[in-house]
């Protein structure tokens, strides 16, 4: 088991999205307030309400 890296997932995150489209996102990535939940409720509207 590894410890978790958060620089190698926004990296394949990014690559993903170059390569294919597919989009990523961990709210923490994202610095305003309101574009963090903007990306929130897109992800809400898409795939429910999260549990957490």
């Amino acid at each position: 088991m590894r410890e978790p890296d958060p620089a190698a997932a926004r990296r394949l995150a990014r690559q993903a999205f170059h390569e294919t489209g597919f989009i990523v996102l961990d709210p923490a990535w994202i610095q305003s307030w309101g574009d963090r939940e903007l990306v929130k409720a897109i992800a809400a509207k898409v795939h429910g309400k999260a549990k957490k």
